[in-house]
């Protein structure tokens, strides 16, 4: 029952994306004055005015077209010019047949002149408050220089107190009801534009690592590159010096080639969303060749790299995804690692994940850095070869980790290595698994 009354009420006033603010303030305040009048036809039987009773049926009947215009056959301009006209012959024809000033006409007027600021568009708004304006001070001008134009209608004292009292009470709950109306919207739109506005501000702070990535941290190595092959066309070399030229070519251009492929993955990423292919892999045939080709790298650089992945239990993950975020993080473990180092790829399961660990013997993460390692703010630093990195590496690997339902930590001590730690969900929907993770937590 709870949910439904919301429901309810958006249907009659309807949503946020078909209608404007106007719009629902008109449909709210139509729905709760034919609910108030509806009201006012069983009070006035009671206080035994039976042709008020019948004028505010007519009343009832008149709103709902104006609601049912405005509504369902989407004429707000219409339906809007329509209710101001009804309101105001209905209210001019209650003024001489309830009492006039000495009723609630007058209150009632009041309100409509609150409705017509709350609803009415822009161009017709100073039109209608004016006529309302208007209006009640011809009538009251024409009660005080003729008293027998409007007669007393009320039966008794009694009654005309009840009335008062009665009216004033609708009056409040509407003009209650519409200004936390107004004020709810105001608030709820404020906090989509201020979510809007931090947006921005996340994505002006996109633009210009990018701008400062394509400004400097691109234009370093190709520079690099440049020079190479100038020395290598203009000058004439010994062999070993063009041997040396060249791997620092190709090295310049590794680099410059993996910077380029985070770069462009991760602005992809942010401009036009990621699609997440999870599926369930076992680590050993996804990882394979990764770790070859990184194992490689690291015998480049005199690091021994060990592969201690095994396949105990299968993990949900997207391959592409995965063999991105391992191949960034062993590219940075290789990269603030000296020759001589080991670099371990380690697994561990439990019933409920697998926790990849690429644990190496560098040169370990200053304490200063280490609060920001996965966020925009993290510096690029250069390796124990004076590599060059683009910043957007741990970044990457952290969203592509919770993009798979995992997550990502560290672990780094200062001259003796960092240990990246990687949890993804294991796959457990057979027996088989759960065999297998036993008899591996026994051994």
């Amino acid at each position: 029952m709870p949910n439904k009354l919301p429901d309810l009420i958006k249907k009659l006033i309807g949503e946020p994306a078909e209608f404007i603010l106007e719009q629902r303030i008109f449909h709210t305040v139509c729905v709760v004055t034919m609910f108030a009048l509806f009201l006012n036809v069983i009070f006035n039987f009671l206080l035994d005015m039976p042709y008020l009773a019948v004028f505010m049926m007519v009343s009832i009947v008149l709103v709902w077209v104006a609601y049912y215009l405005s509504r369902f056959s989407r004429h707000f301009g219409v339906s809007i010019v329509m209710y101001n006209i009804l309101s105001n012959c209905l209210l001019i024809f209650n003024y001489f047949n309830n009492s006039g000033s000495q009723g609630p006409t007058v209150l009632i007027f009041l309100l409509a002149c609150f409705i017509n600021i709350s609803v009415v568009p822009k161009k017709q708004y100073w039109f209608w408050i004016s006529l309302n304006i208007l209006i009640v001070l011809t009538l009251t001008g024409i009660e005080y220089f003729d008293e027998d134009a409007i007669p007393i209608t009320y039966p008794d004292r009694e009654s005309r107190y009840i009335d008062l009292m009665y009216s004033y009470l609708v009056v409040a709950v509407i003009t209650s009801i519409v200004t936390t109306y107004i004020r709810r919207s105001y608030y709820f739109e404020r906090l989509q534009v201020e979510h809007k506005a931090e947006e921005l501000e996340q994505s002006n702070v996109t633009k210009n690592k990018l701008y400062a990535i394509l400004a400097h941290d691109l234009r370093a190595p190709l520079s690099s590159i440049q020079n190479y092959l100038e020395i290598l066309s203009q000058f004439k070399l010994e062999e070993d010096e063009r041997m040396s030229i060249k791997k620092e070519l190709l090295n310049a251009t590794q680099n410059t080639q993996k910077m380029l492929s985070n770069l462009l993955t991760w602005t992809k990423s942010q401009m036009e969303g990621v699609n997440v292919n999870l599926a369930t892999i076992q680590l050993t045939d996804v990882l394979q060749t990764t770790l070859q080709i990184q194992k490689n790298e690291a015998q480049r650089k005199g690091i021994t790299l060990i592969n201690n992945l095994e396949d105990i239990a299968p993990v949900v993950a997207d391959p592409d995804m995965l063999q991105l975020i391992v191949r960034n993080l062993i590219n940075n473990a290789i990269k603030f690692s000296n020759s001589g180092d080991t670099i371990e790829i380690n697994s561990a399961y439990d019933e409920q994940e697998c926790c990849i660990s690429i644990i190496d013997t560098g040169i370990g993460i200053p304490p200063d850095q280490q609060t920001e390692m996965f966020s925009l703010k993290a510096r690029s630093t250069y390796g124990t070869r004076n590599e060059k990195g683009v910043g957007l590496g741990l970044l990457l690997c952290k969203e592509f980790t919770e993009l798979q339902g995992g997550k990502i930590w560290f672990s780094s001590e200062p001259g003796k290595g960092t240990t990246f730690c990687l949890g993804l969900k294991i796959h457990t929907g057979d027996s088989f698994v759960k065999n297998e993770l036993e008899a591996a937590t026994l051994s």
